[in-house]
């Protein structure tokens, strides 16, 4: 009987496994459970499991890094792996080396979980939508110099507005450095002064037009100061590029008619508003012939000395008025001061002096009372014609000796 410990054991096990050719590249299907993701390492574990058991897998950051898709409990998987044993724990898991969804697809979910992300960052926000120029001089392509899209813009551009300048940084447009490229020529063009922006490929599968999913690429558009239409594909395509432009175009044709305004259209609304401006001009002038007309059949154009010589006799009229009113008004004020003059004169003190009367003054005041004197004081006696001194010699009440 072989004895062993349990480290041996373990050992054993994990070397008869790991040998086993079998074992060293599965397929397994399941659905993940207790999915964990280490802070630091950025290493998933979980389980997979079915209807009839589970088993526990590893998934190291080198390989989950890469993944189109953020794994999630209860998701439907397919996982390629090798099959070992943790020997501290004694117990045989899987290490994932690749992981795709179930069922949907590894794209389709990939690009509905960026979507969601990119979303709450505000990057399809409406709000942060730039208006287009309505006459660029500039406009900036991205796209690959040798593809039909460029030959498609080129053609719009130079039918329905010549007078613009076409600008192009050229790109890869498919492929796994795609997203790197359309980000570098896209960021160029942003500071190369343009006035828009056309991100353009042609149509392909979903995976050749993958790379305008790639959320570094999303960002740029988005942070783009220059407004970019987006036309990748046909007009059932979409991308996430088609999102987080200031418009999107369902070919680059029609990206081309976006950005620029048609010059048969611009003849015709000018010649429309040339002809609305001589109908205005040709009414202005007949109105204004109309009070010219007006004003030369008035009287005073047509007989001026005639107006002048009956506004003469009005001021005439107005001066004789206004003499007569002031000479009344003379007359009348001269009356009233003269009788405002009478009344004065005969409240006036001198007028009873002159009839025989005097004013007692002392110091310059009136005397009203003879108490308010005593003997030996001096007043002053005023009469009509003069003034006189005098002593008192007998005070009030006092009987004379």
């Amino acid at each position: 009987m072989l004895t062993i410990t349990v480290s041996q054991l373990n050992r054993y096990v994990k070397a008869v496994l790991e040998e086993d050719p079998r074992l060293r590249e599965v397929y397994v299907k399941g659905e993940i459970a207790g999915l964990v993701r280490h802070r630091t390492s950025g290493h998933y574990y979980f389980k997979l499991a079915d209807e009839g058991g589970s088993v526990k897998a590893v998934m190291f950051s080198r390989y989950a890094q890469v993944l189109e898709f953020e794994p999630a409990d209860g998701m439907a998987v397919l996982a390629r792996a090798s099959v070992g044993v943790y020997e501290r724990e004694g117990a045989y898991q899987l290490y994932v080396t690749e992981m795709l969804p179930d069922g949907a697809g590894a794209l389709a979910v990939a690009l509905a979980q960026r979507k969601e992300r990119l979303a709450a960052l505000g990057v399809f926000d409406p709000a942060n939508k730039k208006p287009l120029p309505p006459f660029p001089r500039k406009i900036g392509v991205v796209t690959s110099k040798s593809g039909a899209a460029l030959h498609d813009i080129r053609t719009v551009i130079e039918r329905r507005w010549p007078l613009c300048t076409l600008v192009l940084c050229s790109a890869q447009v498919q492929g796994k450095d795609a997203p790197a490229s359309l980000k570098r020529a896209l960021e160029t063009l942003d500071k190369a002064g343009c006035d828009v922006l056309l991100l353009a490929r042609g149509g392909g599968s979903a995976e050749e037009l993958w790379c305008f999913n790639d959320e570094e690429l999303v960002l740029a558009v988005h942070r783009c100061r220059t407004p970019v239409i987006s036309a990748v594909g046909h007009e059932i395509d979409y991308t996430l590029c088609d999102y987080a432009a200031d418009a999107r175009a369902p070919t680059p044709s029609a990206a081309a008619e976006m950005a620029v305004p048609d010059r048969q259209e611009m003849l015709r609304r000018i010649r429309e508003l040339e002809g609305k401006l001589r109908k205005s001009v040709e009414s202005q002038i007949a109105l204004r012939r109309q009070m010219v007309a007006r004003l030369a059949s008035h009287p005073a154009l047509r007989s001026p000395r005639g107006v002048v010589e009956r506004y003469k006799e009005k001021v005439d009229i107005c001066y004789k008025a206004l003499y007569n009113s002031k000479r009344i008004l003379i007359q009348r004020l001269e009356h009233q001061l003269a009788k405002e003059a009478g009344l004065l004169d005969s409240l006036s003190p001198l007028r009873v002096l002159d009839r025989g009367y005097c004013m007692v003054l002392q110091k310059d005041a009136p005397v009203t009372r003879a108490k308010s004197l005593r003997v030996g004081d001096e007043v002053e006696l005023r009469f009509s014609d003069g003034s006189a001194k005098a002593a008192v010699t007998q005070a009030a009440g006092e009987v004379s000796g």
